[in-house]
């Protein structure tokens, strides 16, 4: 069977309408997991009793879990249990009223959310102990050591690990059409059910992800460049 450029220029065309659904998807999870994960991290670094242990096993449980086990869970657990909590609440919605996407969302925010902690747990590793103690000696607070000394240093450190996550975050989003979600992989798939091309749609598919990547690539470097280039000038 013979390639048909023509055939994966239509799939990339109406694959790409769905680039923003992608991109909402994988940023919205990132924000929710960057939020999350520094959190955990934080709670981790400073050993607070109790919730230190408790998340240091759910992390490790967490990452041995397939992302397509944890979309499957939410949306069995949704399908099954959202209407009764609407019941409870007194709220009209109702599960098939609601939109498959946040299924998606909440899911990829999980992934996000460890990945996240991780990060930041290897970012702040990197930093010398010896500043934790000159940031006390000056009468920091916790809050003040963390904003004007851990995150200034972690986040330039971290950022290509974020990168690499967000473009993990997009290609994961793919799996979004197991709970009826249309993104840009959906969307080729469709086509290519119609006309039974399907090498031309994942061709096409794989243009687009390859797209995608190669600009948060090159937007994270950017940006570490230009931390780095601060970070220097605050220390001299």
């Amino acid at each position: 069977m013979s390639f048909k450029f023509e055939v994966m220029i239509e799939s990339l065309k109406v694959a790409s309408q769905y680039i923003g659904t992608t991109l909402f998807m994988a940023i919205t999870a990132l924000v929710i997991g960057v939020v999350l994960g520094l959190a955990i991290a934080l709670i981790r670094l400073y050993r607070i009793k109790g919730l230190t242990q408790f998340f240091q096993v759910a992390v490790t449980l967490l990452k041995g879990i397939p992302m397509v086990l944890i979309i499957l869970a939410l949306y069995l657990v949704s399908s099954k249990q959202f209407d009764v909590w609407a019941e409870s609440m007194n709220w009209s919605l109702r599960f098939r009223d609601f939109n498959m996407v946040w299924i998606a969302v909440a899911a990829l925010s999980l992934f996000a959310t460890i990945n996240s902690s991780e990060v930041f747990r290897g970012a702040f590793a990197a930093i010398k102990p010896g500043q934790f103690d000159a940031a006390k000696s000056m009468g920091m607070t916790n809050l003040q050591t963390i904003r004007r000394m851990l995150l200034p240093q972690a986040i330039p450190i971290s950022l290509p690990m974020f990168s690499n996550l967000l473009i993990t975050l997009v290609k994961a989003s793919s799996l979004a059409s197991m709970v009826s979600v249309v993104d840009v992989f959906a969307a080729a798939k469709i086509t290519a059910q119609q006309n039974y091309r399907f090498l031309e749609a994942y061709v096409a598919v794989a243009v687009i992800y390859w797209g995608i990547s190669l600009v948060i690539e090159k937007t994270a470097q950017l940006l570490e460049e230009r931390m780095t280039r601060k970070l220097r000038r605050a220390i001299l």
